[in-house]
């Protein structure tokens, strides 16, 4: 689901049987997704097994500031002045503080938690997030005040930090904000869309696509997390159609936004660092994609001395009905896609310069337009690849795969792809490959994508306690020690309990070596920090036949 169209696929047997491509109404998703749905024409509909969506839901309410404000209660101890930060939202101070370790250095005043918050949440519903800055270690002050506030008034919505259980307290809190702030938002349209669904005697689960390639159940996804699912869908439909093995630069241009992306020997480049959403800095995890402003729709101002590509859309080109001329207008006019109607694809191209209309004048605009979509997108891959090469996985790869060629071929997709191949190609000085099905590929992706899952363990033993990053569970370690083959086993207990909550199969997932740290007092070895993980990286689940 894009920012202006919707598209659709019915797959069986990794062929695909039937698309389809709707506008996307932006007030009414569900009935988009439903409209998108009938269009496909699925013959029995009672026999699908899976129903996947890509939403824009929760980006688009975050970037356009539709979210209703969240009362952020922040234990921020010593150390570096918070205040430093670039904080989008406001926040409120409390006392209290836990060490690096997790330890108690100074108990909270529970007298100031009377005095300092606010009358609002004494009396109305209201929405809270209390993050410590070492609750990731340590949950203790974050449920002590959950628990306090619960006791003013029971229908707060109240968030806690340590359940995002990675380090980075100011990445941590504003996940944290963000994810509760949106949570009612994604909950109506979830349970919208479920109702949609088994009104049709559909009993086919529903999945939701992550930021970071992976599915989970709709009813699982902590919302914040389906952002930029729609370039990551790009690279998904990249996957579905290239070797195993291969790599190569994926670029999807849509009507809006064109996303780009890399995939390294078939496995799509995660980012090392959190999905940036406006001025928001987050921990959720993402592939390395990134979105620019530029696409088939977008408009086209007349100037003095030509004419200037903005980085907004003012509707549909032309061509298809709309006023403003597009680039769509200019690849309609020189017969790059068969789609929207010549003439008016001229009159819009003879918009742009009034005095000026001959065909060989408005071929060379059209050309002229053709290549500046093509300069923005060229622009914004070469800083990309610079970006990539910093990558700690795209580093790994360097050393696991020393011979093969950094020249990557390009994959375009979307719904101007097809206009837009041989002027990339020109500009890129690589092999560009038009993609399979271009104008529905985020639906590709979306439909063929498989579940990812993570699970890892942090344990010192001589504190004996242990969380795992990925959900903030915390607990008491009763094992010894100094545990090898103990950890192992302990750490793949807590993996299958937390996949059996997403119904997610782990029997091919990766393991990290466990790293093991000696914690040393009076030349004494009296514990260990250990830390272990087990991944289901993003992929998908099959490749298309054509």
């Amino acid at each position: 689901m894009g920012g202006t169209y919707t598209d659709a696929v019915f797959i069986h047997d990794n062929h695909i049987q039937r698309t389809a491509k709707v506008l996307t109404r932006s007030k009414d998703l569900v009935e988009t997704i439903i409209e998108a749905f009938d269009r496909l024409n699925i013959p029995d509909e009672q026999s699908l097994n899976q129903i996947t969506v890509s939403t824009t839901l929760v980006t688009n309410a975050i970037l356009q500031n539709r979210i209703p404000p969240v009362q952020l209660l922040l234990f921020s101890g010593s150390g570096m002045r918070i205040d430093a930060l670039p904080w989008p939202v406001s926040y409120l101070e409390l006392s209290g503080e836990m060490d690096f370790r997790g330890r108690e250095i100074e108990p909270p005043d529970q007298s100031e938690w009377g005095k300092l918050l606010t009358p609002n949440l004494h009396e109305n519903p209201a929405l809270v997030a209390v993050i410590g800055k070492f609750s990731h270690r340590n949950s203790l002050h974050e449920e002590q005040l959950s628990t306090y506030l619960r006791g003013i008034n029971p229908s707060l919505s109240i968030a806690l930090g340590h359940v995002w259980g990675q380090a980075n307290f100011y990445r941590r809190s504003l996940t944290t904000y963000l994810n509760l702030s949106v949570s009612n938002l994604y909950h109506n349209f979830a349970q919208e869309l479920q109702s949609a669904i088994s009104a049709r005697k559909i009993q086919a689960p529903i999945s939701i696509l992550k930021a970071d390639g992976g599915i989970i159940p709709i009813s699982k996804l902590r919302p914040i997390e389906s952002i930029y699912s729609g370039p990551a869908a790009s690279i998904l439909a990249a996957l579905t159609q290239k070797e195993l093995t291969a790599s190569s630069i994926v670029v999807d241009i849509g009507g809006t936004t064109t996303d780009i992306g890399l995939v390294l020997s078939g496995v799509p480049l995660l980012s090392s660092n959190g999905a940036q959403i406006g001025p928001y800095s987050t921990l959720v995890r993402t592939l390395a994609v990134r979105s620019i402003p530029v696409g088939g729709d977008s408009a086209i101002r007349a100037t003095d001395h030509g004419f200037v590509l903005e980085s907004y859309r003012l509707g549909p080109a032309y061509c298809l009905g709309g006023n403003i001329p597009t680039p769509t207008d200019a690849m309609r006019y020189l017969g790059l896609i068969d789609y929207g109607n010549e003439r008016l694809a001229e009159e819009a191209l003879a918009s742009i310069s009034m005095e000026r209309r001959t065909p060989e004048f408005l071929h060379e605009l059209a050309t002229a337009i053709i290549d500046a979509v093509a300069e923005k997108i060229a622009v914004a891959v070469d800083s990309l690849k610079r970006e990539w090469q910093e990558e700690p996985a795209y580093k790994v790869w360097e050393v696991l795969h020393p011979h093969e060629d950094r020249a990557f071929n390009t994959l375009v997709s979307g719904g101007g792809a097809r206009g837009m191949t041989t002027a990339l190609e020109k500009r890129l000085r690589t092999p560009v490959q038009l993609g399979v099905f271009p104008e529905v590929s985020n639906a590709l992706g979306a439909a063929m994508a498989r579940p990812t899952f993570d699970c890892t363990l942090h344990l010192d033993t001589y504190m004996k306690r242990y969380r795992v990053e990925e959900t903030g569970e915390q607990g008491k370690w009763s094992g010894s020690l100094r545990p090898y083959l103990e950890v192992e086993g302990f750490l793949d207990t807590l993996a299958q309990q937390q996949a059996a909550i997403y119904a997610i199969n782990i029997d091919d997932v990766e393991k990290d070596p466990f790293d093991f740290f000696p914690i040393v007092h009076g030349y004494k070895t009296v514990g260990q920090i250990i830390r272990g993980a087990v991944h289901l990286r993003s992929g998908v689940i099959g490749r298309i036949q054509v």
